[in-house]
């Protein structure tokens, strides 16, 4: 009876070898799924909050100048500052280098088609940056999810100046 036993249970062992193996191959690759996703998602929303930054140090910028400084030498000034903030965040690719410039200067090429808008008013300025994230992803998309990704991350930020 013993003998007859054992060997079933040998028997139901060696049906069961690859079980295991499928069970993980499919629980590994839903939860690579959902982290993945979690950890893109957390990049989307860091880049959104360098650019928000970015307008925000731009505004503080254009605060530092005259009420009397010329609206073209403001705007540069403005949007040098901009790319300064955005070179010293990390959504570069680290072919471009650690140096600042070289960050900036990539960002100033990536950005050529929609570069910082900077609106003067009396007594205040607004600033607007539009990043083009699916274009520059911080992470790359797995296959059939970069149309989840956003076209644009907006970044605004307003400014009071004063009339000295």
């Amino acid at each position: 009876m013993k003998f007859g036993r054992l060997k079933l249970e040998r028997a139901m062992a060696h049906r069961q070898r690859g079980v295991a193996a499928i069970e993980f191959a499919l629980v590994f690759g839903v939860l690579f799924l959902g982290i993945y996703g979690l950890v893109t998602f957390c990049g989307v929303l860091y880049v959104q909050q360098v650019i928000s930054r970015a307008a925000e140090d731009g505004a503080r910028a254009a605060q530092s100048f005259r009420s009397d400084t010329p609206a073209a030498d403001l705007q540069t000034n403005v949007r040098t500052a901009v790319y300064r903030s955005l070179a010293l965040s990390m959504i570069t690719p680290a072919s471009v280098g650690a140096a600042p410039l070289s960050k900036e200067n990539w960002l100033r090429e990536k950005m050529a088609g929609i570069p910082p808008e900077v609106t003067v008013s009396l007594g205040e300025v607004a600033v607007k940056v539009t990043y083009p994230y699916r274009a520059n992803p911080l992470l790359p998309p797995v296959p059939l999810t970069g149309s989840w990704m956003p076209e644009r991350l907006l970044g605004k930020a307003t400014a009071a100046r004063s009339s000295s």
